[in-house]
């Protein structure tokens, strides 16, 4: 507020970007859109960032599981992504190093009556991929190489960018193709044509798939097929 856009000149800046905020969320109009498992990109976003998720020693209350669908093709969409995989690394490694620290303190045995079923699968789920991104930590350290957890994110279900039109036609392709790109290369899947109609519970409640209608351009208009295309 005590900066002018001259000031800005003088002291050598070459560009003012607004940045005002996203605006409201897009309520994606499907069937059990509030399933356990589904939160808005921009709540996602904002909670990855503002809470410092990415750090060590974080205590932030931020869970994502995989596979992941990310439901729009716009920018936001390809960052929701390409953030969610980046930080499922960074969530089984945690995991993984907090456990054992826990472990060496106590009784495994005594730690796992904390948890009921469910959190018990997740609980071997994450530490199984924990140590499977440590050893390809170790395996490029010694081979002189970037790891690749994109091929490891992938084996376990990946993230998928799922939109109701092609990718040229998304906002995201027109307006930073590069930004899409970068993302393909980093592993995200596209999947083209799918407009969602319905969520899934899983046994305890959670999301466990959707349901999505295939599209299909009709004298220049996109409408509903009525085949449907079930993800995970």
């Amino acid at each position: 507020g005590t900066l002018t856009l001259e000031d800005a000149w003088r002291q050598g800046f070459d560009h003012v970007a607004l940045a005002t905020g996203a605006g409201r969320p897009t309520l994606v109009g499907m069937k059990n859109n509030l399933l356990r498992g589904i939160r808005q990109a921009n709540d996602f976003l904002m909670t990855l960032q503002g809470s410092g998720a990415y750090r060590r020693s974080s205590l932030t209350n931020l869970q994502v599981e995989l596979p992941a669908l990310v439901i729009g093709g716009g920018l936001t969409g390809v960052d929701t992504a390409t953030e969610l995989q980046a930080y499922y690394v960074v969530q089984v490694e945690k995991l993984l190093e907090r456990w054992e620290t826990l472990v060496a303190q106590r009784q495994e045995a005594e730690m796992r009556r904390l948890f009921d079923r469910e959190e018990k699968a997740t609980l071997d789920r994450w530490l199984e991929h924990g140590r499977a991104i440590r050893a390809e930590r170790q395996e490029a350290a010694e081979a002189g190489r970037r790891p690749d957890f994109a091929r490891l994110v992938q084996a376990w279900g990946g993230v998928t960018l799922v939109y109701r039109k092609r990718v040229q036609d998304s906002p995201a392709y027109r307006l930073n193709h590069e930004e899409l790109a970068e993302a393909l290369e980093e592993g995200i899947q596209f999947a083209e044509c799918l407009s969602p109609v319905e969520a899934h519970p899983g046994p305890n409640g959670e999301v466990a798939a959707l349901t999505f209608e295939r599209q299909a351009e009709v004298e220049g208009k996109w409408r509903g097929t009525g085949e449907m295309v079930q993800l995970p």
